[in-house]
Parts: structure tokens; C-alpha cells; sequence
């Protein structure tokens, strides 16, 4: 197809954000484990119709953070010719992240956020993460910050993202490195005076989850890399155990100002 055929095929589509999450790459493992399971990701991707607008990511490119590591998602995201918008996860190096992903010339140890339009749909990420902790927070700092971009686009439909979800899961060994409680209370009312946001999604849950936050739906993206088994007894100390379930991920279309959102597992077996 010419890109003039594909321009038509396109003309009056939804606007479309593809989601990854939690691809926890590490070094040296080029064209296997978590890097053979993105490559899966990307060729889904790479075969939707229309063509997205952009691919968000919604922290933990690394498993241990290294300009490798950074190195090696910056090539293979580039090669499906997108925009790409990142926020870090627990797992991620702030500044790492920043020097191949953006944006540039924040002071180092800086959150990194953005707000991009995409295709009709704002998107907005907002850094959730604590250096040196792999549970989450939103600082006063940070929710200046948020309150500032949604107010600059009152009207605009926009997706919220962080990494870390502002509910509980149930998964006490995820819940005790959820979003500090704090910061939960603080965006919920935050986004009660901003009904353009019309869903929030994240990461870091390693599983599909839907709720709700704040009057709207709560959408956590599976990981590409690994898929926690469903635990949901109430014990302290449970491991994180994988589960034989597929990865994936997520695709957000806006169609007649409503967000729909689509789970998408993946071909590629999860991590052990």
C-alpha cells in the first residue's frame, strides 16, 4: 500500500494510542527474553489499521536500568516510525530514560513527564515513581504540575497516565508498592475538576485490571515481558509468582468522544 492509499484507508479513523507497559528489557539479551516478547509487541503494532497515532509507554522499560538497556527500547520502539511517549517506572533510571527518550534539558533527577496531542486524544503522563523505592507517590511538585497541563486544555478529551494505578488491586505483593495514599487522595480531587480527562491507565500490575478513579474507568495495561498469577488472598509476604497467561497490551481509540479501550494479548509466551 503507497502512503497516499494508506492516507485514504485513514481519513475519518479514530484517533488511536497503542500502550506498552512493564517490558522490563535487560542488558545483553537482544533477540531473547523480554526483548523477543517486545519484538511480538511491535509486530502487532506494526500491523494495526489505521496506524496510531502515537505508542505511550507507561514505565519499567528496564529491569536494571543501563544506557543499554535505554539504548537497545530506543532502536526497536524508533522502527515502527511513531511518536513515543514515556514516563519511567520503578525499574527505570530518570535520567537514563530522559537522555534517549526526552524530553531535554530538565535538571538531572528530574521527574520526566509530558502532554502530547494525539491525534485529537491528550495524552498526559505524569512520573509517579520514587528514586530508591519501588512504590509509588505524587509530590506536591508533580501535582502542580498535572494541575497545570489539564488546566491549559480544559476541553480537549485527554488519557491521564502514570505507572503506579491510585487504587488497590488486591494483589497484596503489588499493593505494597502501590501509590502512596496521599497521592491518591490529592488526584482524585484534582481530577474531579477536570472532566476532559476522560479515563486513566497504568502500568506496573503485570496484568490486566480494569476499575474505576475518580467518576471515571481505570485501565491497567498488562506487561509485555511477564503476567503475575491471580492471588488475591489476604497474606502478607506472597511472592510475585508468573503466570501462564499471555502478556499484551493495550490499544485506546477515540471514536465520537467516547475512549474505548482494547486489551491485546500477545503471541509470545510470558516469562517464566
Amino acid at each position: 500500500m503507497t502512503p497516499a492509499q494508506q492516507d485514504q484507508e485513514d481519513a475519518g479513523a479514530p484517533a488511536i494510542v497503542a500502550q506498552l507497559s512493564d517490558l522490563h528489557l535487560r542488558a545483553g539479551e537482544a533477540g531473547a527474553g523480554p526483548a523477543r516478547r517486545l519484538q511480538a509487541a511491535l509486530n502487532l503494532l506494526a500491523g494495526l489499521r489505521p496506524r496510531p497515532s502515537a505508542v505511550l509507554v507507561s514505565g519499567d522499560i528496564a529491569d536494571q536500568a543501563s544506557p543499554e538497556v535505554y539504548g537497545q527500547a530506543h532502536e526497536m520502539l524508533s522502527e515502527l516510525g511513531l511518536a513515543l511517549h514515556v514516563i519511567p517506572g520503578n525499574h527505570d533510571d530518570r535520567d537514563l530514560l530522559r537522555a534517549r527518550f526526552g524530553p531535554a534539558g530538565a535538571p538531572a533527577g528530574s521527574p520526566v513527564h509530558f502532554a502530547a496531542d494525539c491525534g485529537g486524544l491528550r495524552v498526559v503522563g505524569c512520573d509517579s515513581t520514587v528514586p530508591g523505592s519501588d512504590a509509588g507517590a505524587l509530590s506536591a511538585g508533580e501535582l502542580d504540575w498535572l494541575a497545570q497541563q489539564l488546566a491549559s486544555e480544559p476541553t480537549t478529551p485527554t488519557l491521564l497516565a502514570l505507572h503506579h494505578p491510585p487504587v488497590l488491586s488486591g494483589l497484596r505483593m503489588m499493593d505494597a508498592i502501590a501509590l502512596a495514599p496521599a497521592g491518591r487522595a490529592a488526584l482524585e480531587d484534582l481530577l474531579g475538576r477536570h472532566p476532559q480527562v476522560l479515563a486513566v491507565t497504568c502500568g506496573h500490575v503485570h496484568t490486566s485490571m480494569a476499575s474505576s478513579f475518580a467518576g471515571r474507568p481505570l485501565l491497567i495495561c498488562p506487561s509485555t515481558n511477564s503476567t503475575v498469577r491471580l492471588d488475591l488472598r489476604p497474606l502478607d509476604g506472597l511472592p510475585f509468582e508468573a503466570s501462564p497467561q499471555p502478556v499484551g497490551l493495550l490499544v485506546h481509540a477515540l471514536a465520537e468522544d467516547h475512549l474505548v479501550s482494547h486489551f491485546q494479548p500477545l503471541n509470545a509466551p510470558a516469562a517464566p
